[in-house]
């Protein structure tokens, strides 16, 4: 059976984006669809994409889908993206009236309600897809009925094909390295999936889709992976995409030894944890010796009261401490900070600042605190009255449009200005005295 899979992920950076835009929106691959093709074309079905950020409008969109026979169509929806699910979804029964439309993703698990709603859509697979997915286009083949509904069935990863890389056009990935200073050709890969902690401003949406457990593949198995990039694309950098590539110390010395014993010195740039950078600074000095060149750091905050809030377990010494291990074994520090929590006063967010003044990172990626559907956070913010300016693109965490309509960003932006540029005790007291939403608090409540 022949399957067209769509990739909806114009929310940002806009139709013909892909391989256009320095962005990593525009120019990464996904690699849950491409996991999905993997696993298909090992059982002898064929796949072609439709990537919307390489299309002009959804008028090209429209054209693509009658310039194919295709009769089973599969869509992946980030909660971002779902309102382009949605139209591309009613383009296509437009178009073709018979044909099998099926969703997945993360949306689609954590909204499978709403998703549901849809009349339109035909079979919904929620978790992991890939032994679903294709026992679903097998039993479509073979003309059997099937239920709408379809929990998928999570896989040994090991026993997967690694992504299929020919479903995208890998030249914007290539060409643009997730950190600057990295040389390309660059390439992404994921080790495993899944996160134990309980970051309430991701969980327990990631739990929905994962379980309650981290599966890795073999350190063996992400080398040979490696070997095969290598050969293929020559590159010189590299990404481990997931969402926490440092989660077990010793598959972590396992992997490091594998990777200088397979000959590799490619840079790379992983995330991690300063808990665990703290605990085991030996692994991070091992992985800063088998290429680890950039660290991307979930920091957050520079207040207790907001990382216990976030039920992040770190604490604002281990930020400072892990950025003093990167420093000392010369890895660059990309810090990722939430600034605009619920309750969040003025005094916390100047200590944030200060945070980012003390831990000196190379590259400062600042957001604004964003209800993620799904989340526990997102729970209390509904729970506590605050108004979400939009459900769906408030979604995204970048820092250039309001999350909620009960923040000061006006005065959230001087404090996010004063953190990239650096200054004085005396710039933040003067930011404190300047007018801001209410007397006792930035953020909503009092």
């Amino acid at each position: 059976m022949h399957v067209t899979l769509i990739f909806p992920g114009i929310a940002l950076p806009g139709f013909d984006s892909f391989n256009k835009k320095r962005t990593v929106d525009a120019n990464f691959i996904d690699h849950g669809l491409a996991s999905l093709s993997a696993s298909a074309k090992a059982r002898g079905h064929t796949v072609d994409l439709i990537d919307l950020r390489t299309l002009q409008n959804w008028s090209h969109f429209r054209e693509e889908v009658r310039s194919r026979n295709t009769a089973v169509w599969g869509i992946t929806s980030w909660s971002l993206h779902y309102p382009d699910v949605v139209r591309a979804v009613r383009i296509l029964k437009e178009e073709k009236e018979q044909a099998v439309v099926i969703v997945g993703g993360v949306h689609a698990t954590i909204q499978t309600s709403q998703v549901a709603a849809n009349s339109l859509i035909d079979h919904i697979i929620t978790q992991e897809g890939e032994i679903t997915f294709v026992e679903l286009l097998n039993a479509l083949e073979d003309g059997k009925r099937i239920d709408r509904i379809l929990i998928g069935e999570g896989p040994v990863l090991d026993e997967i094909p690694w992504v299929d890389r020919d479903l995208f056009d890998m030249r914007g990935e290539l060409a643009t390295p997730m950190v600057p200073g990295l040389p390309t050709p660059f390439i992404t890969t994921n080790a495993g999936r899944g996160c134990p902690f309980k970051c309430n401003f991701c969980q327990p949406a990631e739990r929905a889709v994962f379980g309650n457990r981290v599966k890795m593949r073999s350190a063996h198995n992400v080398v040979e992976e490696l070997r095969y990039l290598k050969d293929r694309f020559h590159f010189r950098s590299w990404m481990a995409h997931d969402d926490l590539f440092f989660i077990n110390h010793r598959w972590s010395r396992e992997f490091c030894a594998a990777y200088k014993a397979a000959g590799f010195t490619e840079p790379f740039v992983c995330q991690m944890r300063v808990d665990l950078m703290c605990r085991y600074p030996d692994v991070v000095k091992q992985m800063a010796e088998a290429g680890l060149a950039w660290a991307m750091i979930g920091f957050e905050s520079g207040s207790q009261r907001i990382l216990d809030m976030f039920q992040k377990e770190t604490t604002v010494a281990e930020n400072i401490k892990a950025a003093e291990i990167c420093r000392e074994y010369g890895i660059k520090i990309w810090a990722n900070v939430m600034f605009g929590a619920p309750t969040e006063t003025p005094a916390e967010v100047l200590e944030t600042v200060r945070m980012v003044w003390k831990i000196k990172p190379d590259h400062l990626s600042s957001s604004y605190f964003t209800p993620t559907p799904g989340s526990g956070m997102a729970d209390e913010v509904e729970k506590k009255g605050l108004t979400i300016v939009d459900p769906f693109n408030s979604a995204c965490r970048t820092p250039n449009e309001a999350k909620m309509k009960d923040i000061d960003y006006e005065w959230l932006n001087k404090a996010i200005a004063l953190a990239y540029e650096g200054g004085s005790e005396e710039r933040l007291l003067a930011l404190a005295q300047l007018p801001m939403y209410t007397k006792e608090t930035l953020c909503g409540l009092r």
